[in-house]
């Protein structure tokens, strides 16, 4: 696990010093270099994927029940993940090694926030390369590569539906496709699908009163309320996997999972709130309808994150509005005619990304 973190910090070092350089490009010679800046970014998404799919067994504490599902995956019934399923028939039908599996999950998810990146681009001109490093400054990015994988290409294939969604957002076909693909990895992107709809259909509410649910959720969930005050009906939350319920109702888990408010969470959410309602006032001048829905999704699903945190793996929920806080920083790395934003934006996030290395590594 050492030699693992050892190398990730070396990339994400190496990659950070180039980071600096195109956010120099693009705050002083207000140039993106996007012809380097994708292969760069592609390079940097090829080694990650490289170093987290040749892992060893000790890393990602849901590693070696990923190699158990695909040793045993003729007794085990996926349910709704058929995809999960699938990919593992794929593989298996090539190889019994489960390295080959480890990796293919690795490359799935490392290709489709990529893929993501580029697309997205393509509606909002960008520098391709601080975007895609955005998404390694992030914890979360790790714990979703090695760890939770399932859910990791899930959110990746929901990425892919965000940035089709951007691009055309009136030709729900093109992406819903990988909504549909996500949910068959896991079940929960169900919820981040309804959310993510919800808001589109109801785009006559004005985003004031997303803000007015959010602060007075997070006051809720300062005062201990969360899922649990529902009782009885958390087990219709949980309708798709029922035993979830008596798991987090029962907090059943067997293991000394920290349980209540989490003001370093609700912090972190909300001063990401507060970056892009700048973006959404100060650059788009909320007339970007997109940016508004992602903003609205955001906020939506942060509340989501703290009615959960009286249950046990509460992070699992949070991860689902984190995952596009890249996108929501894009419109921070392009070029601004009357202001610099990228170095100062790029700096917090190496801050946040040292931040959090070392808060982890105190707790392990």
């Amino acid at each position: 696990m050492e030699e693992f973190k050892l190398n990730f910090y070396a990339i994400y070092t190496f990659f950070a010093v180039v980071a600096v350089i195109f956010s120099m490009y693009v705050d002083i010679k207000k140039k993106h270099y996007n012809v380097y800046s994708v292969f760069f970014a592609g390079l940097l998404f090829l080694i990650i994927a490289l170093l987290f799919g040749l892992r060893s067994t000790d890393v990602g504490t849901d590693t070696s029940m990923v190699i158990y599902q695909f040793d045993y995956q003729d007794r085990i019934d996926f349910g709704f993940q058929f995809m999960y399923g699938f990919l593992m028939l794929v593989v298996g039908g090539f190889t019994n090694d489960y390295h080959f599996f480890l990796l293919t999950l690795s490359i799935l998810y490392n290709g489709l926030i990529f893929s993501s990146v580029l697309i997205l681009s393509r509606k909002i001109d960008f520098n391709i390369f601080l975007v895609g490093f955005s998404f390694v400054s992030f914890y979360f990015f790790e714990s979703l590569g090695i760890n939770i994988v399932r859910q990791g290409v899930s959110l990746a294939l929901f990425l892919l539906a965000v940035s089709l969604y951007f691009r055309k957002p009136q030709d729900f076909k093109i992406w819903l496709i990988p909504f549909v693909l996500a949910i068959g990895f896991h079940i929960t992107t169900a919820v981040v699908f309804l959310i993510f709809v919800l808001v589109i259909l109801l785009k006559k509410i004005k985003i004031i009163y997303y803000y007015l649910l959010y602060f007075v959720i997070l006051i809720v969930s300062i005062f201990g309320g969360s899922i649990l005050s529902f009782g009885s009906l958390l087990s219709y939350f949980f309708l798709v996997d029922n035993q979830k319920a008596e798991y987090y109702i029962n907090n059943e888990n067997g293991e000394n999972y920290a349980i209540g408010f989490k003001p370093q969470f609700a912090a972190f959410n909300t001063i990401f709130l507060v970056f892009f309602s700048f973006i959404n006032a100060k650059i788009f001048k909320y007339e970007n309808r997109e940016y508004q829905v992602l903003l609205k999704y955001y906020m939506v699903m942060s509340t989501v994150f703290f009615m959960m945190f009286q249950i046990p793996f509460s992070d699992r929920w949070g991860v689902m509005s984190w995952v596009v806080i890249p996108f929501l920083l894009a419109p921070l790395f392009t070029i601004n005619k009357t202001a610099k934003y990228s170095i100062g934006t790029l700096s917090f996030l190496i801050l946040i990304f040292v931040f959090f290395s070392m808060y982890y590594s105190d707790l392990s």
